[in-house]
């Protein structure tokens, strides 16, 4: 019947050399139905229905690995139709390679390096790169006015303290002066008093006595108030040039709000917070620039010598060319080709393995209904309908997997 036929019909002989294929090594199940009452409708056609699913599971898992092991056997084609190649297209193929291995490593080290800058800057640096040198130097411009103006607060805040303190000194002075003038004259009065009982009481001749207190409470009392005029005269020089500070100091302030204003803006329009900030940012971003532009070309690059690399294993007869876009190393490496050689004549000894195991799980299947059938050939009709319903249900599922 057709479904035992697309069971066994897979074996064949292959022609690629690299390895001998073994025998089954997996232990085909041995089908025990002693317990089974075959008398028994019910369970007879649950045994029946059981070896069945496995004869159609065997069926899945042939057609799985057919298709590896074609693969698989088509690569180690491939591989004995490059290496009988002329020497002059295995030298081309060998030069394409070389260049492709180039390319990828230059890829790759790109990908791999660490101090990349990030896409969200790029993609800003890009935008404003027309205003960033001129930012650059605005911002350093400014950083260094802030530097001055912080410069010049600090000297005018410091003159403003000076003349402050002289101008209590000052103060002081006109209030030491003013009590001076007034113990002056208190005595001044006093030496006038006991000068006054002196002469009227013990009879002396004060005369010189008036003049001289009188004089010298005028000499002192002119220092004192020269001093207190000086002083004054100072007190409203020294509060002058305090209100002249002072004046200076707003225009400082403002020129410094200005400043920080402006210096507040350029760091938010490319953000940063300073001007070395932005220099790192624009020197990695050129060289980042640079780098994607290389790479650009790079890639185009790779993309021909793709084209030339397939177009040459075409010439060589090479069926499935993409494959050994991956596997340029191998053509590069006699030791990676013989790797790849022994992997792949291991994989498909795995996989010839794995396809005689279910062979032989559907031959020993097969066998244990057509003995059912023999020993109960009553049963035979209902046996083959059972049959039949698997077939039908096979080709539904087939059509469905090629959909």
């Amino acid at each position: 019947m057709s479904f035992w036929k697309r069971i066994f019909r897979r074996k064949r002989t292959d022609g690629v050399s690299g390895g001998t294929e073994e025998g089954v090594e997996n232990t085909i199940p041995v089908f025990h139905r002693e317990k089974i009452s075959m008398h028994n409708r019910q369970e007879r056609e649950q045994y029946i229905r059981s070896i069945l699913e496995q004869i159609a599971d065997a069926e899945r898992q042939l057609h799985h690995l057919d298709y590896e092991y074609d693969m698989v056997t088509s690569h180690l084609t491939d591989i004995e139709e490059l290496e009988r190649a002329p020497e002059v297209m295995r030298l081309e193929i060998r030069e394409m390679a070389e260049k492709l291995s180039a390319l990828e490593e230059e890829q790759t080290g790109y990908t791999r390096k660490k101090n990349r800058i990030s896409d969200s800057d790029f993609e800003r640096m890009e935008q404003l790169e027309d205003d960033v040198e001129e930012g650059i130097r605005k911002l350093q411009e400014a950083e260094e006015y802030r530097k001055l103006v912080k410069s010049d607060l600090r000297r005018l805040n410091g003159e403003r303290h000076a003349y402050e303190y002289r101008q209590e000194e000052l103060e002081r002075e006109l209030k030491n002066a003013s009590g001076a003038a007034g113990i002056c004259f208190v005595a001044l009065v006093v030496a006038l008093i006991l000068l006054f009982l002196m002469q009227v009481v013990w009879q002396y001749d004060t005369k010189l006595g008036y003049v001289a207190a009188v004089c010298l409470a005028a000499v002192v009392i002119l220092k004192l108030f020269i001093k207190h005029g000086e002083a004054g005269r100072e007190i409203v020089r020294v509060e002058k040039d305090i209100n002249r500070l002072i004046l200076l100091q707003n225009t400082v302030k403002i020129r410094y709000v200005n400043n920080k204003h402006l210096l507040d803006y350029m760091c938010l329009k490319f953000h940063v917070k300073k001007t070395a900030e932005l220099q790192s940012l624009w020197n990695r971003y050129r060289e980042e620039k640079e780098e994607r532009r290389r790479l650009e070309q790079v890639s185009k690059d790779y993309v021909y010598y793709q084209k030339e690399f397939l177009r040459l294993l075409r010439q060589a007869r090479i069926r499935d060319t993409s494959v050994w876009l991956h596997q340029v190393t191998a053509v590069l490496d006699e030791r990676s080709m013989m790797e790849l050689r022994q992997g792949l004549v291991s994989r498909r000894k795995v996989l010839r393995e794995q396809m005689d195991y279910n062979r032989e799980l559907a031959r020993a299947a097969q066998a244990e209904i057509t003995d059912i059938s023999g020993k109960y050939p009553r049963y035979k009709e209902e046996i083959l309908a059972l049959i039949s319903e698997y077939e039908k249900k096979q080709k539904t599922a087939g059509k469905v997997r090629k959909r």
